[in-house]
């Protein structure tokens, strides 16, 4: 199963600590890969994957971009 999650800005430890939690019993068994903006986590004993990727605007306020501009908006 590959579940694809947004998170947070702050909240990858908390995304880590859930997902250790919910493989207690063989967490020696599980994977993790933490980027800056991007955690994966698997399991291969329950073939389990989740990917966790930092929202977009707090990545964006991290780096100091301005904020996209919503393609829904009409201009005035």
């Amino acid at each position: 199963m590959n579940n694809h999650h947004m998170i947070e800005e702050g909240d990858q430890e908390a995304a880590i600590g859930a997902f250790l939690l919910a493989h207690e019993g063989h967490t020696q068994d599980v994977e993790i890969q933490r980027g800056k903006w991007s955690i994966y986590c698997r399991c291969p004993r329950c073939d389990d994957i989740h990917t966790y990727e930092v929202d977009n605007e707090a990545r964006e306020q991290a780096i100091g971009l301005p904020p996209w501009q919503d393609e829904d908006r009409k201009l005035e």
